[in-house]
Order: structure tokens, then C-alpha cells, then sequence
């Protein structure tokens, strides 16, 4: 009986409240699922690509910048206890789809232990003619294919393609094309043969690895130890899956990051949650007490509440990990565009089912929902028997309940200053996202003394509207209930602002920097991917061939390679620091001249390093740092340290001279062109288009398209946190119709005593849609004052332990002043549906049973 009255009679009879909650959990949920799935599918990519690829390798031999193919003979010791296996591995591009390609060079004769190539790729031809075009491989006459590639080229067996490498157009005939079942990482692969490949890219005798395949019995740590024994320095022996690892960790705070703030759009649902559950109480006051006259105790009250939260929760949660995975799709490529900007010409992955993500989901929903029972649970046992029930009437705070409330404000906003000076857990901003929720915390428990005295202040001013003033009578007779409405909008906008302030800081950042960092007069780079981001590097003969036109004293290459710093990978980057001393360069972050610390790092043979560096390894001006280097040692000590936005691992920078010493040969990322004042520059740009377009696919762009694409990219990398901002802001309007409908149940019998006495149904509509507005503009001005602190953490810390960038805080005001009123707008627009209830005729019935 008590859950067919408290229940499922509830339900039948307003199954659309009852939806309605479901689907406020389920869009939070959602916005988690959604988020985790697409990450995981943009991120695993990574991983399972490496362990794919590997295929029976256990162990492989790796240096920064590569290894000399002399490393190979090296290791003949083991190899009657382990196969050998030398890849070349390199990102190239395809002109037709801009997409990024892997291109894969292997050893045939030997490959086939590791990854069932080798003569056994005879087979993926067929019988007839297998051998001719197995020879033709080793010849390097031709590619296989990964079938994904063939069908986007629109190619079979015996076609040609071209694919740009190194921004040369390199003409290939395809031999065949790899079978489905090889797995993800195959399917957009170029194989051909490892002379073939390093013939392309201009390295002769370079590899980028050797695979271990370990025989049969020989015990793995043992081999490891003799390999390392045999290693020339600087080459170091890992096993495959911890490629994938650094992969991985490189956008782990990133992930990270989206999750938790995925996570605020379930927090407005958990509002929502509570909100309904606390007004149904209210809408069935009348049950409650009679069921608790006739014997029925608090626990099984409670216990009927707190089963219907479950319901909703359990519901909603299945639902939110449907519609999570339907998201998850549409997310997929900004996902993919963000992790290209940390991880370039990641590999591509679909979203897969994961049962982990549907338990995550719905228990996310029934947890949220049970601990959202809470102010539900607590009104029920306020509503009192049957017999005392007419004398119950709406009362104001108490001060002691006042003051409890602000201490507890004040307690969470003291806490919030705790957690911000905490450091990072384990490289994750732990710590300070806690903070933001503590925002949160402070955020709810000061509406309800905010709406009590709004009710207060509206009955002392005379000189307000009567239908405002009985608005915020009604708002803080029902101060509970109102309270969390107004905290779900204010959540929402807090997520909103502080988002918003994130971005919009970060774009500033970047537009200064770009400002200060891109000097050149044009910028010659290879051909960018349809993520926007340049694929590749440049054939070192670009350099001959623009410097026939601009001179060679015109041009400003940029180099890049990997190296090691205390056993962690970083980049090393090679510039002409005479030229960039005359330039400028971007910010140093303790606010000196960094020409002058260029020209110091220049004369004294030192180097730069770049924020994330400093803040990952604890060093600083004048600090000395030895480097592992292409197998050498480098020791220089540090004359600056520069802001920038490209590389969390840690980036150090050295003179181009003294780059080409430990890398020679190597090709340059991209080329500044710096012109004379007096050049005339369009004219230049077409010259250099037309000299380097007759041999190379690549770009030539002004300064002005380099910050334009620099934006783009950023644009489309922070695109994903527009859908979060809209779930909540969906899920907040929700719960603000939800409050208002129990509010008009509730004060029914005023209303229509308001009516018979001659107010107009024009001035009752304004009671409910005014209740609608204030709500909103408390909720909204309550969440704008949140957003701007959390927007300040976001900026200030969470940025700073994740990436180790310091980033300056703007603040957009004018977004800030229309979401304000976008968002009491849409409330006030949201109260026209329960303001029908004050329709005359309703309102007699209800003046009748009064």
C-alpha cells in the first residue's frame, strides 16, 4: 500500500515529471559517458595501435633521433635467442584526403616472425603470381596497402597513388592490400620495403627502431639485461606497450580534465533529482501525513523516496549511457583534433561498447540519485500527521539556521582556499578540481538565506509591483525547494563562465604569444591535415631551393627531434638565436628582455627552455642541465625560460649550429622567411609559391594565415566544451519548471483566493512567470560570481599542474552579461507553462476544496 500511494500511483498519475527527471540524469550522465567513450576511442588509438603493430616483439631498442642501422650488427650476439627486426616508421600525407597516413618500412625476410608478414604476404595476393610480387617488394617496387587507405583512395592491386612525404609527391603502385582482420592499426597503412623507405625520406643507414622478438624459453629480463649490455649510449631497451604508455600520459591530463568537467553537467542533474523528489514531497503532503496518522513510520517513508530516487537513477543512468554513446560519435573528431594537438597525426579509432562505460553509467545515475534524496528525504520528515497538517505554515529562517547556513558558505570557501595551494597528484589537478566543486558548496549553501532575505527585503518595499512581491513571498515560503532550483541554474552558469573564462584566457594567451613567437615574414611548412596541423617534416633541399630566391641569410629554420632529460622524454629544438635575438622572441616568464637572454644563450653556448620544462624537471635561470642527445651527452646551462604552448613534455632550445653538430642532415619542421623592410612581399610569396611548387607539396603562408590557422586549430580544439555548457544549461531550465510547478500546487489555494477577490488572471501569470525570472536571475547571478573564481582555478591552477602553462586570466564580460540574461530570459520563458495553472476555472476548484 505505501508504494502503490507514495509511488506508483505518483508516476501514473504525472508520468511526465517522472520522464522528465529521468531524462535530467540521463543528459548528465550522458555528458560522462560521452566524454569518457570518445576519449578513450581517440586515446586507446595510441595504445592499441603500438601493441598492434608490435605484433610477437616483447622488447624494442630505441634512441632519441634514432638509431644508426650499425646498432643492428651490434646486437648479433643475441641473435640465436631473439629475431632482429628493423622498422622505419614516419607520418606522410595524402593529398587527395589530407589525411594522416603511417608510413611503415620493414625488412621482409625477416618481419614475418614478428607480425606474420614476410613470405607469408605472398598469400594476401593469392597463388597465382605470389612470388613476382613478393620479389617486387623486396625490390621496393611497390606498397601494400591497409585496406581502410585502398578504399579511401579509391585504389586495388596495381594501381598507383601518390602520397606526400616530406613534401614530396612520391608516386607508389600498389601490390596489394592488407587483410580486414589485422586490426585497426593496419588499416590506414603504407608497407614497403625498409630501403625503400629510408631511401624516400632521405635517411639512408637511419632506423627508428629494432624489434626483439625473444625464441622460445629464453626468459624475457635476461635478454633485456644482454641487450642493454650491447647498446651503444643513448639507445635504451623498453618493451613496446610502454611507447604506448608515453603516449598515453601525454594527454592524461587532458582527458582528465574533460571528464571532471563532464562530471558538473551530472551535478546539475543530481539538482534536478533532488528538487523533484523535495516538491512531489511537497504535492503529496496530504499522502504522507495521512499514511504517517494510519502507522506508517519515517523509515518506510524514507524508504519509498529513496526507492523512487534509485528508479530514476537507475532508469536515467541506462539511458544517459545510450545517449552517451550516440554522443560519443558526434564528439569523436573534436576528440581526435584535441589529442592531434598534444599527440600529431594520432591514429584514428571508432567508438567501441564497453560494459565498463554502461556500469560507470548507471552507477553514476543510482548514486546521484540516492545522495540527491537527501533534501527530499529530509521533507518528509517535516511534513507532520493529518491532524496538525491545516496549521502548518511556511516559516522564515531562524537566525541560528542562518548563521549555520553562512558558516557552512564560509567553511567550504575557506576549504577552497586549502585545496588550491595543495600540489598535483600524480601530474592530475586533483586537488584544485576539488576546489571548484568547494566553490559549488559555497554556492548552495547561501541561497537559502539569499531567498529568505529577497522574501523579506520584497515585503518591506512598497513601491514593488504586488505581483513581484507576492512572487518572492511565494519563492521564500518554498525557500528549499527554491534554493536548489536557483543553485541548478547557478551551477549551470558556472560551468558556463568559468568554461568560458578558460577559453577565452587561453585564446588571449595564445594570441600574444603567436605575436610575439611568429616574427617571419612567411612561414614554409609542409601541408596540413584536415585536423588543421602540419603532417611531416620538409626535404632538407627546401632550404636550396627558397634560398635561390630570398637568399640563404632570409631563411630561419626550425628543427625538432626527441632527446632524454633524467630518463624522460623531451624535445630539443634547433633555431638561429642571432636572428631570433634581433626579432624577439615570446615572453620570459620572470619578465626580462628575451632578446637579451637569446643573445646570452647564443654567445655563451647555453639554452632556452620553455615553462613546462622548468616546472616538470625544477630548474631555472642559470641552472645547469645535462641532456642525452643522439647518443651524446649535452650540458648547457639555462640563460632563459620562455613561455609557450606547444610541448608539455619540455622543450629545450639550442643554437641551429649547434644542433646540426649532434643531428646533421636533419630535416626541418618549418622555415621562417624574413624580408627586407623594403621588399616587396606579395611579390615574393608568388615567386616562392612558383620556385617551390615545380618540386614540393607544401605551403607558403604570410604571418597573418599562420595566427589565423594557430586560432583555428585552438577553436576547434576547445569545441567540445560547448556541448557540455549546453547539457547543464538544459538540465537547470528543467529543474526551475519543476520547482514551479510544485510552488503553484502548493500555493493553489492563494492563488485562487487572490482571484476571487479580483486580482486578473494578467496579474497571477505574472506571480508564476516572476517567480520563473527571479529564480533565474539568483541563479544566474549567484553561478556568474561562482564561474569567475572557478574560471580563476581552471586558469591559474588546474592549467598550470596539467600542462605546466601560465596562462593570463581575461575574463569575457560581455559573454558573462548575456548568459546572465540569456539565462533569466529562458526561465522567465520556462514559468509560461506552469503559469497556465492560474487559469480561473482551476483555481475555483481549489478555492472550493480550501
Amino acid at each position: 500500500m505505501l508504494l502503490q500511494a507514495l509511488f506508483l500511483r505518483p508516476i501514473r498519475r504525472r508520468p511526465v515529471r517522472f520522464l522528465v527527471t529521468i531524462l535530467g540524469v540521463a543528459a548528465g550522465v550522458a555528458a560522462v559517458v560521452a566524454t569518457l567513450a570518445s576519449s578513450r576511442a581517440a586515446v586507446s588509438a595510441l595504445e592499441d595501435g603500438v601493441l598492434e603493430l608490435s605484433g610477437r616483439a616483447r622488447l624494442e631498442v630505441r634512441a632519441p633521433g634514432g638509431l644508426a642501422d650499425f646498432v643492428l650488427g651490434s646486437l648479433r650476439p643475441i641473435a640465436g635467442d631473439a629475431l632482429l627486426v628493423p622498422v622505419v616508421e614516419e607520418v606522410a600525407l595524402s593529398p587527395t584526403s589530407r589525411a594522416p597516413i603511417r608510413l611503415f618500412g620493414v625488412d621482409a625476410l625477416v618481419d614475418g616472425g614478428a607480425r606474420d608478414l614476410g613470405q607469408g604476404l605472398a598469400v594476401e595476393f593469392g597463388a597465382a603470381g605470389a612470388p613476382d610480387r613478393f620479389l617486387e617488394f623486396v625490390r621496393g617496387e611497390g606498397a601494400w596497402l591497409g585496406a581502410g587507405l585502398a578504399r579511401e583512395l579509391g585504389v586495388a592491386r596495381g594501381d598507383e597513388f601518390v602520397l606526400d612525404v616530406r613534401a614530396r609527391p612520391v608516386s607508389i603502385r600498389v601490390l596489394g592490400v592488407l587483410d580486414e582482420a589485422r586490426g585497426t592499426a593496419f588499416a590506414r597503412l603504407v608497407l614497403m620495403d625498409i630501403a625503400r623507405a629510408q631511401e624516400i625520406l632521405g635517411e639512408p643507414g637511419r632506423l627508428d627502431r629494432i624489434e626483439i622478438v625473444p625464441r622460445t624459453g629464453v626468459e624475457l629480463a635476461d635478454l633485456a639485461a644482454r641487450v642493454t649490455e650491447l647498446l651503444p649510449r643513448g639507445a635504451v631497451v623498453s618493451e613496446p606497450a610502454r611507447r604506448g604508455a608515453d603516449a598515453r600520459g601525454l594527454v592524461r591530463s587532458l582527458e582528465f580534465n574533460l571528464t571532471a568537467l563532464s562530471g558538473i553537467s551530472l551535478l546539475v542533474g543530481a539538482v534536478l533529482v533532488a528538487t523533484t523528489l523535495a516538491t512531489s514531497v511537497v504535492q503529496r503532503a496530504r499522502t504522507i501525513a495521512l499514511l504517517r496518522s494510519l502507522g506508517a513510520s519515517a523509515g518506510q517513508i524514507r524508504g519509498a523516496i529513496l526507492l523512487e530516487a534509485g528508479a530514476i537513477g537507475a532508469l536515467g543512468g541506462a539511458i544517459g549511457t545510450a545517449l552517451g554513446f550516440v554522443g560519443a560519435r558526434a564528439l569523436l573528431p573534436q576528440m581526435r583534433a584535441t589529442v592531434s594537438t598534444v599527440v600529431p597525426a594520432s591514429p584514428e579509432s571508432p567508438i567501441r561498447f564497453a560494459w565498463d562505460h554502461v556500469g560507470v553509467g548507471i552507477g553514476l545515475g543510482v548514486v546521484v540519485a540516492l545522495l540527491a534524496a537527501w533534501l527530499p528525504v529530509l521533507e518528509s520528515a517535516r511534513t507532520p500527521p493529518i491532524q496538525s497538517l491545516r496549521g502548518e505554515a511556511p516559516a522564515r529562517l531562524r537566525p541560528r539556521q542562518r548563521h549555520v547556513a553562512l558558516a557552512i558558505a564560509a567553511g567550504f570557501a575557506i576549504l577552497t582556499t586549502e585545496l588550491v595551494q595543495l600540489p598535483a597528484w600524480r601530474g592530475l589537478p586533483i586537488a584544485a578540481l576539488l576546489a571548484s566543486v568547494c566553490v559549488l558548496g559555497v554556492l548552495f549553501a547561501s541561497l537559502a538565506p539569499a531567498v529568505d532575505a529577497l522574501g523579506l527585503l520584497a515585503s518591506r518595499m512598497r513601491a514593488l509591483p504586488a505581483p513581484i512581491r507576492l512572487a518572492c513571498a511565494a519563492l521564500a515560503a518554498g525557500r528549499r525547494r527554491a534554493a536548489w532550483a536557483a543553485g541548478a541554474v547557478g551551477v549551470a552558469v558556472t560551468l558556463s563562465i568559468s568554461i568560458a573564462a578558460m577559453v577565452h584566457s587561453f585564446r588571449e594567451t595564445v594570441v600574444d604569444w603567436s605575436d610575439r613567437s611568429l616574427r617571419s615574414d612567411f612561414t614554409i611548412r609542409p601541408l596540413t591535415s584536415r585536423d588543421g596541423l602540419p603532417v611531416g617534416r620538409l626535404d632538407p633541399a627546401v632550404l636550396d631551393a627558397a634560398a635561390a630566391v630570398v637568399g640563404r641569410g632570409a631563411l630561419d629554420p626550425y628543427h625538432a627531434a626527441e632527446a632524454s632529460y633524467e630518463r624522460e622524454q623531451i624535445t630539443v629544438t634547433g633555431a638561429d638565436l642571432g636572428l631570433a635575438s634581433r626579432r624577439g622572441g615570446p615572453r620570459l616568464i620572470d619578465g626580462s628582455d628575451p632578446g637579451a637572454a637569446i643573445a646570452r644563450a647564443k654567445e655563451r653556448r647555453g639554452a632556452l627552455v620553455n615553462e613546462a620544462f622548468a616546472r616538470r624537471f625544477d630548474v631555472d635561470h642559470g641552472s645547469r642541465i645535462r641532456l642525452e642527445v643522439a647518443g651524446f651527452p649535452l650540458e648547457r646551462t639555462i640563460e632563459g625560460v620562455f613561455r609557450d604552448y606547444g610541448d608539455s613534455r619540455g622543450t629545450v632550445t639550442i643554437d641551429l649550429e649547434d644542433y646540426a653538430t649532434y643531428f646533421p642532415g636533419d630535416a626541418p619542421l618549418q622555415v621562417g622567411v624574413h624580408l627586407p623592410d623594403d621588399a616587396d612581399r606579395a611579390a615574393t610569396q608568388a615567386e616562392l609559391e612558383v620556385a617551390l611548387g615545380a618540386q614540393f607539396q607544401l605551403e607558403v603562408l604570410s604571418n597573418a594565415s599562420i595566427k589565423q590557422q594557430v586560432l583555428a586549430v585552438f577553436d576547434r580544439t576547445f569545441a567540445i566544451t560547448t556541448a557540455l555548457q549546453g547539457v547543464s544549461a538544459l538540465v537547470a531550465v528543467i529543474a526551475v519548471l519543476s520547482v514551479l510547478y510544485a510552488l503553484v500546487a502548493e500555493r493553489r489555494a492563494d492563488l485562487a483566493l487572490l482571484s476571487a477577490i479580483g486580482a486578473a488572471r494578467g496579474q497571477l501569470f505574472g506571480v508564476v512567470v516572476g517567480q520563473a525570472a527571479i529564480l533565474g536571475l539568483l541563479g544566474a547571478g549567484a553561478g556568474a560570481v561562482a564561474g569567475l573564481v572557478v574560471g580563476v582555478i581552471l586558469v591559474s591552477v588546474v592549467n598550470v599542474q596539467s600542462f605546466g602553462w601560465t596562462i593570463d586570466f581575461h575574463q569575457p564580460w560581455q559573454l558573462l552579461y548575456t548568459t546572465i540574461a540569456g539565462v533569466v530570459a529562458s526561465c522567465a520563458v520556462a514559468g509560461l507553462l506552469p503559469a497556465r495553472a492560474t487559469d480561473p476555472e482551476r483555481l475555483a476548484g481549489a478555492l472550493r476544496e480550501e
